[in-house]
Parts: structure tokens; sequence; C-alpha cells
């Protein structure tokens, strides 16, 4: 009788001794699903006695005991992993059900500054509804995938032709593995301003500006947005943009500054507007509501290409079916937007163009400019601002076109203040060949999807 109560406790400790062997604490924790231990642990309805009976066992027998619980609890793991797995194969399920409706959509974030109740909020939402009927959302697809969402505007509507033209940015429907050819197996869909939603198709691209056009088929006619020719290169504007997925009116509000681009595209100007990648290619407006560029995306500003050069690529590529441009060989610079450690090496702080780079070879190089010059006249026009420059080199290859046929190379005077000396030089720069290539790179932000693993974490921790 004495001896029974240490059996008892022996047998206990066994117990405890063979639930540590048989379930570490690890195993049991996956994927985030926890399993407590009261689920693995026996039942102590049964006494020492009656285990021992059962294995007919002496009472301080440990085989039998050790036997007994090893059967037990193997019997209750597997019941519990059964359970656990039929668990995770409905999850699997779930998951899957939800990325054919949402893990392929692209995540894209909407922008709005203009609902604080200022008076300059105020103004800003009135210029914005009117000019409203001529935004639209856009958005591509390929294999199944949705690749990007960007804005555009009407910029020409024929009801009785049932076309409709938007002008939006090549980041629409470029690449994401090379920077200037358009997506295998591209689809674009486009939320009108009446929030159809119709499919498109593209009519024109350049990669070199980054602009593009997409046609839909739509009976009803929309609104034009009004095209500056000219380039404006100060005042307060809005970037208006139009959210794909549920189609609401974006609007930020901000100023045009003087400030140089991040991207390589030497004709842009920048904004002090905040957007997303949501509202690239849709239109900058000014308070009379005209339409002076379409907007790209950075970080701390937004860069914009003025429509003064815009509409001249659009009637290249009407006239000629691409858009002709010649190559000078050289990078420049806006006097203007330099920075101050180099603007005081500057040999001329007036308007013009500082050139930071001349490619060797290049028709640039061959007339004579260098490093540290500064253009100040092109074909005898004094000018300020970069899109200035590129429109007139674009206007000046039209008339090489409408007088000539396609020829390699173009001729054009220019004046520059040298940096040897600081005095003037007058300078034939031969152009080489007239092209429709692109040399602009883009680097745009690569889409970011909805996380399919956070979506399966979610849906397995409920």
């Amino acid at each position: 009788m004495p001896q029974a109560p240490d059996g008892e406790r022996e047998t206990r400790r066994q117990r405890r001794r063979v639930e540590r062997e048989m379930i570490p604490p690890g195993p049991l924790a996956q994927d985030g699903e926890s399993v407590e231990r009261s689920q693995i642990e026996p039942t102590d309805a049964r006494t020492a006695t009656e285990e021992s009976a059962s294995t007919k066992e002496s009472p301080g027998s440990n085989s039998g005991v050790q036997n007994v619980l090893t059967e037990e609890m193997s019997e209750r793991f597997m019941s519990i992993m059964t359970r656990h797995a039929a668990k995770r194969s409905n999850n699997a399920a779930k998951v899957r059900r939800e990325s054919v409706n949402c893990c392929n959509l692209t995540v894209e974030r909407e922008f709005c500054d203009v609902d604080d109740g200022s008076f300059r909020s105020s103004k800003a939402r009135i210029v914005a509804v009117r000019a409203s009927p001529s935004v639209v959302g856009l958005s591509s697809f390929s294999d199944g995938k949705r690749i990007r969402v960007c804005s555009g505007c009407v910029i020409a509507s024929n009801g009785s032709s049932d076309t409709t033209k938007i002008l939006t940015s090549a980041t629409l429907v470029r690449s994401l593995s090379t920077n200037n050819s358009v997506i295998p197996d591209i689809k674009i869909k486009v939320c009108l301003p009446n929030a159809h939603i119709l499919d498109g198709s593209i009519s024109m691209v350049d990669f070199h500006y980054n602009i593009a056009v997409v046609e839909v088929n739509s009976d009803q006619k929309f609104p034009e947005a009004v095209l500056v020719s000219d380039v404006i290169n100060r005042g307060a504007v809005l970037a208006l943009g139009r959210f794909y997925d549920h189609g609401r009116l974006m609007c930020a509000q901000g100023e045009i500054r003087k400030q140089a681009s991040s991207f390589e595209c030497s004709e842009l100007l920048v904004s002090s507007c905040h957007t997303t990648m949501a509202g690239v290619g849709g239109p900058l407006v000014k308070y009379n509501g005209q339409v002076v560029g379409i907007n790209f995306y950075g970080e701390n500003h937004t860069p914009f290409l003025s429509t003064a050069v815009i509409i001249r690529c659009l009637d290249h590529w009407k006239s000629y079916g691409k858009i002709i441009r010649p190559w000078l060989g050289l990078i420049y610079t806006p006097v203007d937007m330099l920075p101050l450690r180099v603007l005081e090496k500057c040999t001329y702080i007036d308007k013009g163009f500082y050139i930071s780079k001349v490619a060797k070879g290049s028709p640039a190089d061959v007339a004579g400019l260098c490093v540290g010059d500064v253009l100040i006249e092109c074909a005898g026009k004094v000018l300020s601002t970069a899109p200035e420059l590129g429109a007139l080199l674009l206007d000046l290859c039209n008339k090489q076109m409408e007088s000539y046929t396609l020829e390699s190379n173009m001729t054009m005077e220019v004046v520059v203040r040298k940096q040897l000396n600081g005095r003037e030089a007058r300078m034939t720069v031969t152009a080489d060949v007239l092209s429709g290539c692109s040399y602009y790179s883009w680097y745009d932000p690569l889409p970011s999807y909805i996380d399919k693993m956070a979506t399966m974490r979610f849906v397995e921790y409920y």
C-alpha cells in the first residue's frame, strides 16, 4: 500500500516525458496557425490503475504505460493533423478564388488635395469639374494580369464616326522588360467620363517622348481638351486624372517650377503637383481649363511634357506616320535651372542652354560646340526653355519634309557663347539622319500587385 502513490507518481512522470518526446514545441505551429497543447494531451479520466489493468502490467511497469500512451498520442496527433490538412486545403482553394478576382490587380493610389475647404481649393474644384468631361482612366492588360493604370484626356471625338481619340502616356503599353517596345498581347480598357468601360486600341505610340494615342469606338461625342500650342513655363496649374477602378476624378494643385526633371528627356518641365502613378498621362491644366502638358510621375515632383511638343508630334504622325527628329548629339540644361555651383562657372547667365555633354563625332561636336558653351540662338530664334527648342526642331523637320523628300541630314545655324573666351560664335550644325527612332530612356516604377501571400496569411488567420 505505501508504494501505490509512488507508482502513480512514476506513471505520471512517464506520461509527461512521453508527451515531451512525442510533441515537440515547434512542428505543430505551421503557416501562422498555432495548435494549443491542450488539443493534443490525452484526457486524465483514466487512472494509473486503469492503465495498468488494460495492459496487464504491474503498477510499477514502465513499458506498458509507455506503449499505451504512444499509441494513444499517435492516434490523437494524426487526427489533429488530418483536420489541419483539410483546413489548409480549404484555405488554398479560397486563396485561388481570391487570386482570380483581385490578386492580379495592380496596386495604385488615388490622389486629391482640393477637399480642404480653402478658397484656393474651392476655385480648383470648379476648374477640375469643368475639365472633367474630357478626362478618362485607362488600364492595360496582358496574360490575364493588369499591367498599368493611367489617365488621359480626349483630344478628338466624332460621334458620327464613332471614334474617340485619347492622349495618354506610352507608360500604359511599354514592356516591363525592355525600354522601348509594346507589351505583347496588350489589351486596353478605357473608363470614360460617363463611367462606361470600353475596349481601346493603340493608334499611335512614341517612346521617345513617352506619349500614346488610344482610340475607342463610341457613338457619344465627348468634349475635347484644348491643347495650348505655346510653351507655358509659369503659373498655377492642376494635375487631373481619373481612377480606373471606380471612375472618380482626381485633382492635385500646384505651380510650374524652374526645376530640371530627373528624367533623361530634356524637354520636360516640372510642376509641384503631388500625384501618383494612376495620374500618369493625365492632363496638366491652367485655371482657364486649357491643357498645357501631360503628366508623368516623380517622387517629389510631377514632370510634364509641354503640349507645344505634343501638338507637333501629333502633326508629324498624321502627316508621316512617325515622328521625325534630328539628332544633334548634345545634352543641355536651361541656364535658369542650373545649380549655383555650375552657374558660377558659366560665362553667360541670361537666357540660353548650358551644354553639359557633347557626343564625340556627333553633329554638335563636328560643328565645334563644346561642354560649357551656352547655346543662345537657333535658326534665328532666341530660346529660353527646353520645350521651345524641342518644338523648334520638330518645326524645322516638318519644313524639311514639306520642301523636300526625306534626306539624310539638315542644316541649321546656331549662336553660342563660348566657355573658353566668353565670346559669341556663329556656327552651322548639320544634323544627322532625320529619324523616328527613340533615344530617350524612361524608367517608370514597376507595377506592384496585391500580395497573394499576404492574402493567404489573412485567409488562414481567419
